[in-house]
Protein backbone atom coordinates (compact mmCIF):
# COMPACT_ATOMS: atom_id res chain seq x y z
CA UNK A 1 0.00 0.00 0.00
CA UNK A 2 1.43 3.57 -1.10
CA UNK A 3 2.49 5.64 2.17
CA UNK A 4 -0.18 8.60 0.26
CA UNK A 5 -2.97 5.60 -0.11
CA UNK A 6 -2.27 4.77 3.04
CA UNK A 7 -3.03 8.64 4.58
CA UNK A 8 -6.01 8.99 2.82
CA UNK A 9 -7.45 6.07 3.98
CA UNK A 10 -6.58 7.23 7.48
CA UNK A 11 -7.80 10.55 6.78
CA UNK A 12 -11.24 8.56 6.13
CA UNK A 13 -11.14 6.64 8.57
CA UNK A 14 -11.04 9.47 10.56
CA UNK A 15 -13.55 11.20 9.47
CA UNK A 16 -15.99 8.13 9.86
CA UNK A 17 -15.08 7.90 13.27
CA UNK A 18 -15.76 11.38 14.22
CA UNK A 19 -19.32 11.73 12.00
CA UNK A 20 -20.49 8.45 13.78
CA UNK A 21 -20.02 9.20 17.03
CA UNK A 22 -21.02 12.94 16.81
CA UNK A 23 -23.97 11.61 15.25
CA UNK A 24 -24.41 9.59 18.34
CA UNK A 25 -23.36 11.78 20.53
CA UNK A 26 -26.39 14.70 19.44
CA UNK A 27 -28.98 12.00 19.92
CA UNK A 28 -31.31 13.40 22.72
CA UNK A 29 -31.86 9.43 24.26
CA UNK A 30 -28.11 9.06 24.16
CA UNK A 31 -27.21 12.22 26.43
CA UNK A 32 -29.75 12.29 28.90
CA UNK A 33 -28.41 9.12 30.72
CA UNK A 34 -24.70 11.11 30.68
CA UNK A 35 -26.63 14.43 31.59
CA UNK A 36 -28.18 12.56 34.76
CA UNK A 37 -25.02 11.41 36.06
CA UNK A 38 -22.78 14.81 35.59
CA UNK A 39 -25.18 17.51 35.72
CA UNK A 40 -25.93 17.68 39.16
CA UNK A 41 -29.02 19.36 38.85
CA UNK A 42 -30.22 16.62 36.98
CA UNK A 43 -29.68 13.64 39.53
CA UNK A 44 -33.42 13.57 40.98
CA UNK A 45 -35.04 14.01 36.97
CA UNK A 46 -36.25 11.34 35.22
CA UNK A 47 -34.57 11.11 31.49
CA UNK A 48 -37.61 12.09 30.09
CA UNK A 49 -37.45 15.48 31.81
CA UNK A 50 -33.85 15.72 30.85
CA UNK A 51 -34.47 15.18 27.20
CA UNK A 52 -37.07 18.12 27.49
CA UNK A 53 -34.43 20.25 28.82
CA UNK A 54 -31.65 19.78 26.16
CA UNK A 55 -31.56 22.68 23.80
CA UNK A 56 -29.37 24.82 21.11
CA UNK A 57 -30.04 28.12 20.59
CA UNK A 58 -29.20 30.67 17.88
CA UNK A 59 -31.01 34.10 18.86
CA UNK A 60 -34.39 33.13 19.89
CA UNK A 61 -34.93 29.93 18.45
CA UNK A 62 -34.17 26.53 19.83
CA UNK A 63 -31.92 24.37 17.20
CA UNK A 64 -30.83 21.27 17.24
CA UNK A 65 -27.43 20.05 18.84
CA UNK A 66 -24.40 21.71 17.05
CA UNK A 67 -21.92 19.29 15.98
CA UNK A 68 -18.34 20.37 15.60
CA UNK A 69 -19.05 23.59 16.84
CA UNK A 70 -16.27 26.59 16.39
CA UNK A 71 -15.60 28.91 19.13
CA UNK A 72 -13.87 31.85 17.08
CA UNK A 73 -12.42 33.60 20.51
CA UNK A 74 -11.96 37.25 21.10
CA UNK A 75 -9.52 39.61 19.93
CA UNK A 76 -6.36 37.37 18.61
CA UNK A 77 -7.57 34.23 20.69
CA UNK A 78 -6.93 31.39 18.50
CA UNK A 79 -10.20 29.30 17.74
CA UNK A 80 -11.51 26.27 19.42
CA UNK A 81 -13.51 23.57 18.10
CA UNK A 82 -15.76 21.32 20.71
CA UNK A 83 -17.20 18.36 19.42
CA UNK A 84 -20.91 18.46 20.24
CA UNK A 85 -21.78 21.87 21.60
CA UNK A 86 -25.62 21.63 23.12
CA UNK A 87 -27.16 24.23 25.93
CA UNK A 88 -29.45 22.81 28.82
CA UNK A 89 -31.92 24.30 30.89
CA UNK A 90 -32.43 24.05 34.85
CA UNK A 91 -35.46 22.80 35.78
CA UNK A 92 -36.12 25.69 37.80
CA UNK A 93 -35.90 28.43 34.65
CA UNK A 94 -39.16 30.30 33.92
CA UNK A 95 -38.26 31.32 30.59
CA UNK A 96 -38.36 28.39 28.29
CA UNK A 97 -35.53 30.37 26.15
CA UNK A 98 -33.36 31.11 29.11
CA UNK A 99 -29.99 28.66 29.05
CA UNK A 100 -29.04 27.96 32.02
CA UNK A 101 -25.52 25.32 31.19
CA UNK A 102 -23.66 24.40 28.78
CA UNK A 103 -22.33 21.11 27.62
CA UNK A 104 -18.99 20.47 25.50
CA UNK A 105 -18.86 16.67 25.03
CA UNK A 106 -15.79 14.89 24.02
CA UNK A 107 -14.60 11.82 22.23
CA UNK A 108 -10.75 10.70 23.10
CA UNK A 109 -9.19 7.73 21.22
CA UNK A 110 -6.32 8.20 23.05
CA UNK A 111 -5.98 9.45 26.86
CA UNK A 112 -2.46 11.64 26.21
CA UNK A 113 -2.91 12.93 22.66
CA UNK A 114 -0.02 14.88 22.61
CA UNK A 115 -1.45 17.43 25.76
CA UNK A 116 -2.97 16.87 29.46
CA UNK A 117 -6.15 16.22 29.18
CA UNK A 118 -7.42 18.13 32.32
CA UNK A 119 -5.56 21.12 31.52
CA UNK A 120 -7.33 20.77 28.07
CA UNK A 121 -10.27 20.28 29.50
CA UNK A 122 -10.07 23.76 31.41
CA UNK A 123 -9.45 25.28 28.70
CA UNK A 124 -12.44 24.24 26.66
CA UNK A 125 -14.60 25.16 30.23
CA UNK A 126 -12.63 28.54 30.34
CA UNK A 127 -13.59 29.49 26.91
CA UNK A 128 -16.85 28.28 27.25
CA UNK A 129 -17.25 30.88 30.09
CA UNK A 130 -16.07 33.69 27.96
CA UNK A 131 -17.91 33.40 25.25
CA UNK A 132 -20.99 34.37 27.00
CA UNK A 133 -19.93 37.74 27.19
CA UNK A 134 -19.63 39.91 24.71
CA UNK A 135 -17.46 43.18 26.20
CA UNK A 136 -15.71 41.84 29.27
CA UNK A 137 -15.69 44.53 31.97
CA UNK A 138 -18.59 46.43 30.65
CA UNK A 139 -20.77 43.26 31.15
CA UNK A 140 -23.15 41.75 33.91
CA UNK A 141 -21.04 39.04 35.73
CA UNK A 142 -24.22 37.74 37.43
CA UNK A 143 -25.68 36.59 34.46
CA UNK A 144 -22.84 33.89 33.76
CA UNK A 145 -23.91 30.21 33.67
CA UNK A 146 -22.34 26.91 34.46
CA UNK A 147 -20.29 25.39 31.48
CA UNK A 148 -20.10 21.25 31.56
CA UNK A 149 -17.28 19.69 29.48
CA UNK A 150 -17.38 15.70 29.77
CA UNK A 151 -14.67 13.84 27.91
CA UNK A 152 -14.70 9.80 27.18
CA UNK A 153 -11.57 8.31 27.39
CA UNK A 154 -11.08 4.67 25.85
CA UNK A 155 -7.52 4.18 24.44
CA UNK A 156 -3.92 3.97 26.32
CA UNK A 157 -5.25 4.22 30.17
CA UNK A 158 -3.65 3.19 33.21
CA UNK A 159 -4.88 -0.06 34.50
CA UNK A 160 -5.31 1.83 37.98
CA UNK A 161 -7.81 4.65 36.17
CA UNK A 162 -9.88 2.23 33.98
CA UNK A 163 -13.42 2.35 34.59
CA UNK A 164 -13.68 4.55 36.56
CA UNK A 165 -14.29 9.11 36.25
CA UNK A 166 -12.89 12.32 37.60
CA UNK A 167 -14.29 15.23 38.23
CA UNK A 168 -13.39 18.79 38.72
CA UNK A 169 -15.32 21.63 39.52
CA UNK A 170 -14.37 25.15 41.62
CA UNK A 171 -14.39 25.07 45.18
CA UNK A 172 -13.70 27.27 47.66
CA UNK A 173 -11.91 27.18 50.84
CA UNK A 174 -12.12 29.78 53.91
CA UNK A 175 -9.64 30.69 56.49
CA UNK A 176 -12.27 30.87 59.16
CA UNK A 177 -13.82 27.32 58.60
CA UNK A 178 -11.96 25.79 61.37
CA UNK A 179 -12.65 28.94 64.17
CA UNK A 180 -16.11 28.45 63.16
CA UNK A 181 -16.67 25.40 64.67
CA UNK A 182 -16.45 27.24 67.90
CA UNK A 183 -19.41 29.26 67.03
CA UNK A 184 -22.31 29.53 68.68
CA UNK A 185 -25.25 27.97 66.32
CA UNK A 186 -26.88 31.12 65.06
CA UNK A 187 -23.22 33.13 63.92
CA UNK A 188 -22.10 29.28 62.72
CA UNK A 189 -25.49 29.45 60.00
CA UNK A 190 -24.92 32.86 59.48
CA UNK A 191 -21.00 32.03 58.41
CA UNK A 192 -22.15 28.57 56.49
CA UNK A 193 -24.85 30.80 54.60
CA UNK A 194 -22.33 33.17 53.37
CA UNK A 195 -19.46 30.24 52.33
CA UNK A 196 -22.29 28.60 50.58
CA UNK A 197 -23.49 31.58 48.62
CA UNK A 198 -19.60 32.47 48.02
CA UNK A 199 -19.08 28.93 46.58
CA UNK A 200 -22.34 28.96 44.69
CA UNK A 201 -21.16 32.21 42.52
CA UNK A 202 -17.91 30.32 41.57
CA UNK A 203 -19.76 27.49 40.75
CA UNK A 204 -18.98 27.80 36.82
CA UNK A 205 -16.60 25.37 35.95
CA UNK A 206 -17.23 21.55 35.91
CA UNK A 207 -14.98 19.05 33.94
CA UNK A 208 -15.62 15.58 33.71
CA UNK A 209 -13.00 12.54 32.39
CA UNK A 210 -14.67 9.30 32.14
CA UNK A 211 -12.32 6.52 31.20
CA UNK A 212 -13.54 3.14 30.13
CA UNK A 213 -10.69 0.82 28.43
CA UNK A 214 -9.44 -0.09 25.14
CA UNK A 215 -10.38 -3.62 25.13
CA UNK A 216 -14.37 -2.89 25.95
CA UNK A 217 -14.69 -5.39 28.80
CA UNK A 218 -18.23 -6.41 29.53
CA UNK A 219 -17.53 -7.16 33.64
CA UNK A 220 -16.72 -4.00 34.81
CA UNK A 221 -16.19 -4.49 38.69
CA UNK A 222 -18.00 -1.00 39.11
CA UNK A 223 -21.90 -0.28 39.89
CA UNK A 224 -21.31 3.51 38.48
CA UNK A 225 -24.34 3.70 36.08
CA UNK A 226 -22.45 6.43 34.05
CA UNK A 227 -19.68 3.91 33.51
CA UNK A 228 -21.95 0.83 33.04
CA UNK A 229 -24.65 2.82 30.35
CA UNK A 230 -21.53 3.78 28.23
CA UNK A 231 -19.68 0.54 27.99
CA UNK A 232 -23.21 -0.92 27.12
CA UNK A 233 -22.79 1.15 24.16
CA UNK A 234 -19.22 0.35 23.52
CA UNK A 235 -19.92 -3.24 24.02
CA UNK A 236 -23.33 -3.10 21.69
CA UNK A 237 -25.26 -3.90 24.66
CA UNK A 238 -27.20 -0.84 24.94
CA UNK A 239 -30.73 -2.61 24.65
CA UNK A 240 -29.51 -5.44 27.77
CA UNK A 241 -30.67 -4.92 30.66
CA UNK A 242 -27.83 -6.73 32.28
CA UNK A 243 -25.23 -4.36 31.18
CA UNK A 244 -27.08 -1.11 30.52
CA UNK A 245 -29.24 0.72 33.75
CA UNK A 246 -30.76 2.60 31.24
CA UNK A 247 -31.34 0.04 29.09
CA UNK A 248 -35.64 0.59 28.46
CA UNK A 249 -34.69 3.77 27.57
CA UNK A 250 -32.06 3.30 25.28
CA UNK A 251 -33.88 1.32 23.05
CA UNK A 252 -34.51 3.80 20.20
CA UNK A 253 -30.78 4.21 20.16
CA UNK A 254 -29.48 0.80 19.89
CA UNK A 255 -29.37 0.20 15.92
CA UNK A 256 -27.55 3.73 15.68
CA UNK A 257 -25.28 2.84 18.86
CA UNK A 258 -24.07 -0.40 17.64
CA UNK A 259 -23.51 0.99 13.71
CA UNK A 260 -21.12 3.36 15.08
CA UNK A 261 -19.16 0.62 17.09
CA UNK A 262 -19.73 -1.80 14.14
CA UNK A 263 -17.37 1.02 11.84
CA UNK A 264 -15.02 1.44 14.55
CA UNK A 265 -14.33 -2.32 14.49
CA UNK A 266 -14.02 -3.00 11.34
CA UNK A 267 -10.98 0.03 10.70
CA UNK A 268 -9.60 -1.20 13.80
CA UNK A 269 -9.35 -5.14 12.61
CA UNK A 270 -8.33 -3.54 9.36
CA UNK A 271 -5.47 -2.06 10.36
CA UNK A 272 -4.74 -5.16 12.71
CA UNK A 273 -4.80 -7.34 9.61
CA UNK A 274 -2.30 -5.30 7.65
CA UNK A 275 0.41 -4.97 11.30
CA UNK A 276 0.18 -1.27 10.48
CA UNK A 277 -1.40 -0.26 13.73
CA UNK A 278 1.27 1.44 15.33
CA UNK A 279 2.11 3.36 12.21
CA UNK A 280 -1.82 4.35 11.55
CA UNK A 281 -2.44 5.31 15.15
CA UNK A 282 0.69 7.31 15.08
CA UNK A 283 -1.03 9.31 12.24
CA UNK A 284 -4.24 9.67 13.37
CA UNK A 285 -2.93 10.40 16.34
CA UNK A 286 -1.28 13.77 14.54
CA UNK A 287 -4.18 14.49 12.35
CA UNK A 288 -6.29 14.49 15.92
CA UNK A 289 -4.34 16.67 16.78
CA UNK A 290 -3.95 19.32 14.11
CA UNK A 291 -7.91 19.00 13.49
CA UNK A 292 -7.96 19.79 17.16
CA UNK A 293 -6.07 23.29 16.47
CA UNK A 294 -7.75 23.94 13.45
CA UNK A 295 -4.64 23.57 11.51
CA UNK A 296 -6.98 21.83 8.12
CA UNK A 297 -3.58 23.18 5.78
CA UNK A 298 -1.73 21.06 7.08
CA UNK A 299 -3.62 18.06 7.28
CA UNK A 300 -4.22 19.00 3.41
CA UNK A 301 -0.52 19.62 2.70
CA UNK A 302 0.19 15.84 4.69
CA UNK A 303 -2.48 14.12 2.33
CA UNK A 304 -1.61 15.72 -0.85
CA UNK A 305 2.61 15.82 -0.91
CA UNK A 306 4.47 13.06 -0.05
CA UNK A 307 6.68 15.31 2.13
CA UNK A 308 8.24 13.29 4.82
CA UNK A 309 10.16 16.59 5.86
CA UNK A 310 6.70 17.99 7.19
CA UNK A 311 5.63 15.12 9.11
CA UNK A 312 8.58 14.55 10.80
CA UNK A 313 8.89 17.81 11.86
CA UNK A 314 4.88 17.49 13.06
CA UNK A 315 5.38 14.46 15.13
CA UNK A 316 8.14 15.54 16.98
CA UNK A 317 6.07 19.39 17.34
CA UNK A 318 3.29 16.84 18.82
CA UNK A 319 5.87 14.40 20.65
CA UNK A 320 4.75 11.59 18.63
CA UNK A 321 7.50 9.37 18.92
CA UNK A 322 8.10 6.38 16.64
CA UNK A 323 7.26 3.19 18.43
CA UNK A 324 9.29 -0.18 16.87
CA UNK A 325 8.03 -3.31 16.75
Amino acid sequence: MSQQKGRQEIKESEYTYDQKFKQLFQNKKFLSPILKNVVKEYGGLSLMEIEGLIVSVQGDAEVAANIGAEDVGKADEQKTYYDVMICCRLPVSEDTLSVDLYLDLEMQREKSPGYPLPKRGIYYCSRMVSRQLTNAGEEDYGKLKPVYSIWIIVNDIPSALQYCRHEFTLSGTNSRTEESREYSPKKKAGFDAAVKKLNSEADLIHLCLVFLAEDFAEDLGTDDSLIRYLQAVFVKKAGDPEYNPYAEYSKSIVKEADECMTIVGMFEQRAEKRGEKKGEDRLKTLFRCLKQQGRDEDIEQIISSDNTQLLEKLYAEFNLKHERN
